[in-house]
């Protein structure tokens, strides 16, 4: 029979353990955020080249993200199956409340800085889809005009030989080389 002491020490290494996991996923979810915002960045400027290449960054890091919580969800599930339990809520509760102070201290602190940063990047992702979204309405909007400007010609910016008049759209004159 394993005594109660070997029992603790194993939730204890095994709380370690879970912690450790909690850490790497904070530690992705971390460079998807300063990803988000970097990709916010360029949008505002209109940096097509810096967005692609954050785009790649993206794809490169995102399954690292995804293998690091579907280790942590497994590793959870394994406890709970170890411990005969049906939710991994209450089996997480049930071993913190057997292990060390310390121990409950380390789990309940990387809990809670992964839940913080999956906010911050749940929020800033939130953030960067409204405004990939406004700048797809804007371009819209910018190729209507432009559309029902050459295409009514009211302004008369191209003359007969569909060469470029004197006067671009709305009467602004434009420059010819």
């Amino acid at each position: 029979m394993i005594s109660r002491n070997s029992q603790n020490t194993e939730l204890n290494e095994d709380c370690r353990l879970l912690a450790s996991l909690l850490e790497v996923e904070t530690r992705q979810y971390r460079r998807l955020l300063r990803l988000a915002w970097r990709q916010n960045s360029y949008m505002k400027r209109q940096d097509v080249d810096r967005l692609d290449f954050n785009a790649r960054e993206w794809s490169k890091y995102l399954p690292k993200a995804d293998e690091a919580r579907i280790a942590r969800e497994r590793f959870i599930q394994q406890l709970a199956s170890d411990k005969n339990m049906p939710g991994a809520s209450l089996v997480m509760d049930e071993i913190l409340s057997a292990t060390c102070k310390a121990t409950q201290s380390e789990v309940r602190r990387a809990i809670n800085d992964l839940r913080a940063v999956s906010v911050r990047l749940e929020r800033q992702n939130e953030l960067n889809r409204q405004l990939a979204e406004f700048c797809l309405d804007l371009a819209r909007e910018e190729a209507e005009i432009f559309r029902n400007t050459v295409l009514s010609d009211p302004s008369g910016c191209y003359g007969n030989n569909a060469q470029n008049a004197s006067r671009g759209p709305g009467g602004v004159l434009v420059r010819q080389a």
